[in-house]
Order: C-alpha cells, then sequence, then structure tokens
C-alpha cells in the first residue's frame, strides 16, 4: 500500500510538472515566430487610351479683408464647372489626357449685390472681373502629360497658346488689370488647378496602411496660389475605394500679382499660408473618383500704401459624375 501511493504520488507529480512546462515551452514557439508581411497595394492614377471621365468641379468660398482703418469687405463666391477629361495616349505609365471646360455657372454675392452667369444659358459672359477669372479656360482645351508618379511635366494647348500670344501682342491697349486677370485664368497654374484631379497626391507607387509620404501640392483659392510640401496618408480600402488623406499647411507664392474685388490697382502678395485638408478617393481600376479639399488661407497683400488681410474659407471638390468611350 504504502508503495502504491509513493507511485500515485510522483505520477501526479510528474503530471503537474508537465501541465507547468507546456505553456512555457507554447510560449517560446510563438515569440519566435516571424511578425505577418505587412500588405501593400499600388496607388496609382490610370488614364486608358479611348476613355473619358466627366467631372464636377465645386468651388464655394467665403471671403473676409480687414483694412488698415478697421473697415471689412465680405463676399461670396459659388462655382460648379463641368470638366471632361479624355485621356488620347497611354504608353509605359506615361498618359497624355485632354482636358476641356464645357460649361461654368457663377455666383458672386456681396452685401445686397450678386452677379450670376451661367454659360449655358447667358449669351456673353457679364463685365466682371473676377468672373474672368472662370471663363478665360471655357471651352478651350488643353493637354496634361501624367509621369508615372502623377507629376504634371507638360501643359500645352494650341487654343491656350493662341489667347496667351494675343494678349501678351496686345497687352499695350489692354488694361493692365484685365490683361493679367486673363493672362492668369490661362496659366499653367490655373490650368493644372482645373484640370488635374490627383494634384499630386497619388504617389503611384506600393502603400502599406497608414503610412504617409511627402508630396509636392500647389492650389489656387481666391486667384492666389499656395504651393509647398503637403504629407498624404493612406488611410483606408473599402469596397474597391483607395481612400488617402492630406492635411498640411502650403506657402502662398508671393511673386504673384493678385486682383482683389474692389481694389482697382494690382496688390502685390507680402505673405500668406493655406491649410489644407483634403480626401481622395482612387479606385483599384486606377480611376480618380473624387477630391474633396477644404481650405482655410490667409494672406497679407500691399496696393499703394495700404496694407490689408484677406481671410478666406473655401471647400473644393472634383467629383466623377461618368466614365465612358469616346
Amino acid at each position: 500500500m504504502v508503495v502504491l501511493r509513493m507511485m500515485l504520488c510522483g505520477a501526479v507529480l510528474v503530471m503537474c510538472i508537465g501541465m507547468m512546462v507546456t505553456p512555457t515551452a507554447t510560449a517560446q514557439k510563438t515569440s519566435s515566430a516571424a511578425p505577418p508581411p505587412v500588405r501593400e497595394f499600388r496607388l496609382q492614377a490610370s488614364y486608358r487610351s479611348g476613355i473619358a471621365q466627366s467631372y464636377e468641379v465645386t468651388e464655394k468660398t467665403s471671403v473676409q479683408r480687414l483694412h488698415s482703418d478697421s473697415s471689412v469687405r465680405s463676399y461670396q463666391r459659388e462655382v460648379l464647372t463641368y470638366v471632361t477629361v479624355r485621356c488620347v495616349e497611354s504608353m509605359d505609365n506615361v498618359s497624355r489626357v485632354v482636358v476641356t471646360a464645357d460649361s461654368v455657372v457663377y455666383k458672386f454675392v456681396t452685401g445686397p449685390s450678386v452677379v450670376d452667369y451661367d454659360s449655358q444659358k447667358d449669351l456673353a459672359p457679364k463685365a466682371f472681373p473676377d468672373l474672368n477669372n472662370y471663363v478665360g479656360v471655357l471651352n478651350r482645351s488643353y493637354e496634361l502629360t501624367y509621369s508615372p508618379y502623377g507629376e504634371v511635366t507638360k501643359v500645352a494647348g494650341d487654343q491656350i497658346d493662341f489667347w496667351r500670344e494675343y494678349i501678351q501682342t496686345n497687352v499695350g491697349d489692354l488694361d493692365t488689370l484685365i490683361s493679367t486677370i486673363w493672362l492668369q485664368s490661362l496659366s499653367d497654374e490655373n490650368l493644372m488647378h482645373l484640370g488635374d484631379v490627383q494634384k499630386q497626391i497619388v504617389p503611384g507607387t506600393k502603400k502599406a496602411f497608414d503610412s504617409s509620404w511627402i508630396h509636392n501640392m500647389r492650389l489656387r483659392v481666391d486667384g492666389v496660389v499656395y504651393e509647398g510640401k503637403a504629407r498624404s496618408t493612406f488611410k483606408s480600402y473599402d469596397g474597391g475605394v483607395f481612400t488617402i488623406a492630406t492635411s498640411d499647411t502650403l506657402p502662398a507664392r508671393t511673386r504673384w500679382p493678385l486682383h482683389v474685388f474692389e481694389i482697382p490697382d494690382l496688390v502685390q502678395m507680402q505673405e500668406g499660408k493655406a491649410v489644407v485638408n483634403a480626401t481622395l478617393q482612387l479606385s483599384t481600376s486606377g480611376t480618380l473618383n473624387a477630391l474633396d479639399a477644404t481650405i482655410a488661407a490667409t494672406f497679407r497683400g500691399q496696393v499703394g500704401k495700404e496694407i490689408f488681410t484677406q481671410n478666406i474659407n473655401s471647400t473644393q471638390s472634383w467629383k466623377l459624375v461618368r466614365q465612358y468611350q469616346w
């Protein structure tokens, strides 16, 4: 009996020791296992020859200007432009697209005064300088060439070149303010702002979730060019759509003369910045579905001895409405 009890106790002790040792061994195996691979996705816009996209480009801007005598001037602007982007060539991830602003609906409000224009209803644009920023490019097609990494490497267009040359040739016969507005409306900066949905946000390379990258970015807000380095982050993938978020501050270009509402002379930019928060949606097939940007900008300008500050809040969006073969 004594021997049997000792044998039973020994067996129980061995089982207890085994139970204590087994979890430790398992833990050692888990800690030595390799981490799961990080999944990456290629984020690249794709343009296919013979395919066209139609976009609604909207702008809603509110402006308040504070003068040195503490007087305040404010106005609001709403613009809807229908834009067609047609791919005419795509080879080795280098693409050429033709951009056309097909129509524009414009509304400008300051106090009780309202200026509106609909290119499909009105026979001719109204004589309002701010409107020229939006009708200068209307129905004048131009071409953008994209690198594999979403950078516009060339802007070209016979119609654009003709009107640029015409204005510059006859600049002596034109009011300086008006000629500057028209030339800026036909400038590369404005053409890219309207027709380049990517804004260099899409990297053209593989990225993992929550990874970030730095890229160049340029926006034109209330006539002011804001440009510089911006940070974008790969936020999510859902239902065949990648979402990229951009959040950063862009400095204003100071070497860019400005037309400012109700100021009869060109304004010299002193300094400025724009806080940009944008969301871009890219399909797995490479189609740019949407870009939505919220911009809080400010700048300090000077005309003569007068120095003023202008605060701008603007929402701008590019939304795909249809895609088709042409």
